[in-house]
Formats: structure tokens, sequence, C-alpha cells
């Protein structure tokens, strides 16, 4: 039978259950006092009562799980037996086993005393208004024959039936902040066909008692059928809602939670808050140490987010490394946020999976109905609008914001255009020289990549690498990229110009096991010395580690393959970045060289970053350099080499092989 606590994961228990369950269980107790006061007979030496009394016992020990719902609902068959007591020995045996039965069965699941004390409260009322039903049917228990009595043994059960529902259902709806007479009446018609089915087989444990004791064993004979086909139903359902990894709710799950939560908010008029929450840089977790780690670390990411969140909150994998989150109760868009950042901060501290510590980051898509969607689908969708621009921030969390949703759809759709831009040779290069600031012809150029869209014109990198990292296309790209760079740099060569060429390249490419054969495979085709090949990896964002990253490295190095640092001073703890990766040069942001003249602290951290190169033998180039007073600035601290507008823009290979041949005299001069 229906009991509350069965039927709620309560993350704050709502302030009316209290009061409404210590109602409940001192009427069960004064109720209870006042039938011990009558002293009716219990049949203590009866073995018929102790027989059923330990089948009530049995069947609170052993629920029945029926699905149902998001989870599933518990029915026990103890109230066929219990009411069985009633019919034959009357109410005061009835109660007394119910109740007991009841405490020894909540005892044993650990309840809380005080909902111990509810139930068996309510499970004895719900037998006093059988008992009263019966008697105002004019056939008062106990009754003389089962066939004499039918008619008040069925106003007696559907008493019973009406008074459990509502004293369980009530708390369960005050448990989970539902109205109700609402959460009553959606669910009366599953209460009715359970409830009634078990209340049914009372009258046939009557009769089997009254034919021989030995047959009521038997009435167990359908309930185990019926648990047993309800075990295997239930774990069907619960394979079919649940992730298989994390033991999660899933997306089919979420979708119809969060249907239901939507149609609750518009009812009464509350807010719902839906949030999206994906990891940064898992893929190289799974790249770098396997699959296996990937998994074991998604089971410790699951766990992390599940106990910083309500017993009530859903938590849903969505699959990968994307979560979702639906917290229960009227959340807005504030809490909402407040709620984000939690999560963000609990997964904070790093993961140790079989010996390894992993650090994880994570970002957060916050969307709000009604606010930014009214229905399911579209505020999933835009809680991932909102985890997109967070992305794209690199900040935390994100709120939705419908200035950025169209935005975000335009780069979506690039995304899918992408690998059919690369192949159709839309990807262009353009070269940027690096000046030497002791005067002389640059030996260096940096390759920048364009992307010429047929329909938006030219886009710049920034427009699309990071879509290329998270559509996949990132290796494709480079391969692209690499493949273009090369065979330019054979040709300036052919010409009479050797030029050292650096090539951006994605701190993802590094997990790549192939690259080194590829760079390989390019440089022999076009008869290129691999110290002319230089590839740039972008300080602001994270290298990856482990035995991958570390080996593609080496190789690289082996071959003779220079590598620079990108952005430095701008992102990922600079100094341990020179410490493990074999770099032979570092740029430095243009954020600090643009600003030299007029920030003393700006021009500090240049000069301190060239002594720190020119200690560790590392070669530097400023980016950014727009003027001639910061050019004479660098000079005089030590800095090699120059890279910005002030000295060339970006060019087509044409042009940049011109303006590498004339550019050297100026550049003395200015110098």
């Amino acid at each position: 039978m229906q009991r509350a606590e069965q039927r709620s994961r309560p993350r704050m228990v709502a302030t009316l259950f209290w009061p409404y369950a210590g109602v409940v269980s001192a009427i069960g107790v004064l109720a209870c006092g006042l039938l011990i006061a009558a002293h009716p007979a219990v049949p203590a030496g009866d073995p018929l009562f102790w027989l059923l009394a330990g089948l009530v016992l049995a069947g609170e020990l052993l629920p029945i799980d029926v699905p149902r719902r998001d989870g599933f609902d518990r029915v026990t068959v103890s109230t066929a037996f219990a009411f069985a007591i009633l019919l034959l020995f009357g109410l005061l045996p009835a109660v007394a086993a119910y109740a007991a039965a009841s405490a020894v069965a909540d005892v044993v699941a650990r309840l809380n005393p005080f909902k111990v004390l509810f139930n068996a409260a309510q499970y004895a009322l719900a037998l006093f208004a059988a008992a009263a039903a019966m008697a105002l049917a004019g056939d008062a228990a106990p009754v003389a024959t089962i066939a004499d009595g039918l008619g008040a043994v069925l106003a007696g059960g559907a008493a019973f039936l009406v008074v459990n529902h509502v004293l369980a259902g009530a708390a369960a709806a005050l448990l989970q902040d539902e109205p109700p007479l609402r959460y009553l009446a959606a669910d009366f018609g599953f209460q009715a066909l359970t409830a009634g089915f078990v209340l049914a087989l009372a009258p046939l444990v009557v009769a089997a008692a009254e034919a021989s004791m030995a047959l009521v064993p038997l009435c167990l004979v359908p309930a185990v059928a019926i648990y047993t086909g309800a075990r295997e139903a239930t774990r069907h359902a619960h394979q079919a809602s649940h992730d298989a990894l994390t033991g999660l709710p899933n997306r089919l799950l979420l979708h119809e939670r969060l249907g239901r939560a939507l149609a609750a908010a518009a009812l009464d008029h509350h807010q719902v808050v839906l949030m999206i929450v994906d990891l940064d840089e898992f893929k190289e977790v799974n790249d770098t140490l396997g699959h296996a780690h990937g998994d074991r670390l998604l089971e410790g990411v699951a766990g992390r987010l599940r106990a910083a969140l309500g017993e009530t909150d859903l938590i849903a994998r969505l699959g990968g490394d994307e979560f979702a989150v639906l917290p229960a109760g009227h959340v807005g868009a504030e809490d909402g946020q407040r709620l984000a950042g939690r999560l963000v901060a609990a997964l904070e501290q790093p993961f140790e999976v079989d010996g390894v510590v992993l650090e994880v980051r994570a970002s957060v898509g916050v969307a709000c109905f009604p606010e930014h969607g009214r229905d399911a689908d579209e505020l999933l969708r835009r809680a991932d609008v909102a985890l997109y621009c967070a992305k794209a921030a690199q900040h935390p969390v994100a709120l939705y914001s419908a200035a950025q949703d169209h935005h975000t759809v335009d780069r979506l759709m690039l995304a899918g255009q992408l690998r059919r831009g690369i192949d159709a040779g839309e990807i262009t290069l353009e070269y940027q020289p690096k000046f030497p600031l002791g005067g002389g012809r640059p030996t260096g150029v940096e390759a920048l990549a364009r992307w010429t869209h047929p329909a938006l014109g030219r886009i710049g990198p920034d427009g699309f690498i990071a879509l290329a990292e998270q559509s996949g296309h990132i290796n494709r790209l480079t391969e692209e990229v690499l493949r273009m760079a090369i065979a330019q740099s054979a040709g300036w060569r052919r010409d009479g110009l050797e030029l050292r060429m650096s090539v951006n390249l994605s701190p993802r490419s590094l997990l790549d096991p192939h690259l080194p054969q590829l760079i390989r495979d390019l440089l022999g085709a076009h008869g290129v010395h691999p110290q002319g090949l230089q590839l740039e990896i972008t300080e602001s964002r994270a290298v990856p580690t482990g035995r991958v990253a570390a080996a593609v490295l080496e190789e690289l190095r082996t071959m003779g393959v220079g590598l620079a640092i990108d952005d430095f001073g701008t992102g990922f703890s600079s100094l341990v970045q020179l410490q493990r990766l074999p770099v032979d040069e570092i740029k430095i942001d243009r954020s600090f060289v643009a600003n030299m003249e007029q920030s003393t602290g700006d021009a500090g951290i240049v000069r301190s970053t060239i002594d720190l190169a020119r200690n560790l033998g590392l070669l530097v180039t400023a980016e950014g350099v727009e003027s001639d007073e910061v050019r004479r600035q660098l000079a005089d601290m030590g800095c090699e080499l120059a890279q910005g507008y002030g000295l060339c823009r970006p060019l087509p290979a044409d042009r940049c092989f011109q303006a590498v041949l004339e550019c050297a005299p100026a550049l003395r001069a200015a110098v």
C-alpha cells in the first residue's frame, strides 16, 4: 500500500509536512489508545493470527516496485493480510499487526523515527475507517462468514483505500511541494487499480482460512508472481530511462520530467530553471588515457554533481560529458546561476583515477521558463545556446541571452559548413613577417588561415578555429594549413628566399599521434628541412598532458621542428609550460606590448619576460608592435623579433614575398 516516504525524495522538506504528519500521528496514537482501553480480546494463542501477521510483515519487507512516471511506485501486499485479520479477528488485532509490521519495515529501512510513527498511524487510521464503514454497512468486523458479510467487506475496503490514499498522498504532495488536491486527483486512478487489486485478495484469504489454514499461504502465489514480474519490469524500465554508466536519468527521462515541471509551472505561474553542464577538454582525457579512465572520471563527476544538489533536484546525463540539471521547486534565473556556480566549484578539486590526478573544469548554460522558453525542447535548446556562449567567452556560467542566439545559431550552421569549405579549397593563408629588431631582412613568417565563405565572405581565424575544435574538424583543418604552408615555404625557397614558416597549432592536435608522421611526409614531399618549420601553440589554451601529447612533442623535437608558445603570459601557468614543453621561442602577447608606452606595469612584464627567455636560451618575439617607440623599447630590452601592423600586416604570399625583399632598409633606419 502507498507510503509517503516511498513516493518522495525531499531536497528540503516542505514546512507544512511536519505539522501535518504530527496531527495525523497524534490522531492515530489517540485512536489506538482508546481502542486498547476498550479491552477487546487479542487472539494471542491463535496460530492463524500469527500466520497472517507474519504474512503482513513479509509483505511490508518485500514491497513491489511498479514502474511509473520518472521512477517507480511501491505497492505492498501486506494490506491484503492486514485486512483479512480485520475480517477474521477484529480491529485491534489488525491494527496491532499492521502497525507493528510497518514499524519494523521502516526501522529496517532506517527512516526517521517521526516518519515511522506517521506510517504506522496512517495504516491504523485506514483500518479504523474500514471498520467504521463495515459497521455502517450493517456487518461489523469480525464477520461471521465472508459470504454473508461481502457487502460490508466491499464498503470497508473502499473506505480503507480512500483514507490511506488521502493520508499518504497528501504527505507525499507536501514533501514534493505540489498542490495536494491536484496530486491526489492525478494519483487516484493508479492507487485504485493497484491497491484495489491487493484489497481484493483479502476475501480470498479469509475464504481460504475458513476452509483450512493450510490454504492461506497459497494466497501468496499470485503475490509472488506479481512481485517477480514487477521486479523484471522495473529493471527494464530503469534501463530504458537511465544512463548505464552513471546510473543517472537519461535524456528521455529528463524530457519527461521537464515537461511535467513546465506544465505545473504554467498553472502556478512560477519559474523553472534548466542547466546544461559540459566538461572542458574531456576529449583529451579519453584520447590520452583511454576511455576506461574517461568513464571512471565521468562516474566521479556524476557523484560530485549529485552531492552538490538537493535530493529532489534532477541531474541527468545527456551523453558524452554533458549533463543536465533541473532544480526542484520555484527557482529563478539568479538562483539558477548561483547553483550553477556551486556545480562548477564542486568540480574544482582534482579527481584521482587509478592513481592519475585529473583536473576538471566545466561550463554551464542556464535557461529559465518562461522568459527563455515555453516548452521542453525550446528550453533545452536555449540552455545549450547559453552553454555555447559560456565556452566562447571562457566564462564558467552563462545565462541565455536572446541577443546572442542568432549569432550562436549562425556559428552552429558554420560548423556544419566548415568541412565542406575545407574540402572545397575555401581555406587560404596570409603571411605576416617576423622582423629582427637588430636590423636586416625577416627570416621567418607566420601563416594565418582565412576562410573565404561563398556567402559570408572572408572569415578570420577567430571566426572558425574554435568551431573546428568543437565540431571535430580541427585535425583536417590542421592538415590542410600545414600542406599549404609547407608548399609555400618550398616555393619561396626555390625563388631564393629562405623563411622559417610558423604555423599555429591547436593544443588538441597534440593528441593526434599521427601528426608527426603527417609533418614528416609533407616536409619530405616538398623538400623542406624540419628546421624550416615552427609550430606555435596558444598559451591561453591548456596544453594537454599525458603520454600521447608527450610522445608527439618529443617526436617533433627529435625531427628538428621548432616549437613556440604563442600569446605568452595570458593563460595557463606559463612557467610550467616552459618547464615541460621543448620550446625554442616564446611570443609575448600583444595585450602587454601594445600598452608599453602608457603602462610601466606592462613594460615591466615585457622586460621580465625577455630576461627570463634569455636566461633559458629562448628566442623572444613581441606581438602587436604598432609604433616606432615600442620598437625602440623592445630593442633596448634585448627582444630579438617583432610582429605587428606597425611593421607589416598579414599579406597574400606574393605580396609578402615582395614586402620581405623590400623591408630591410626601412627597418634598419627605424632602429
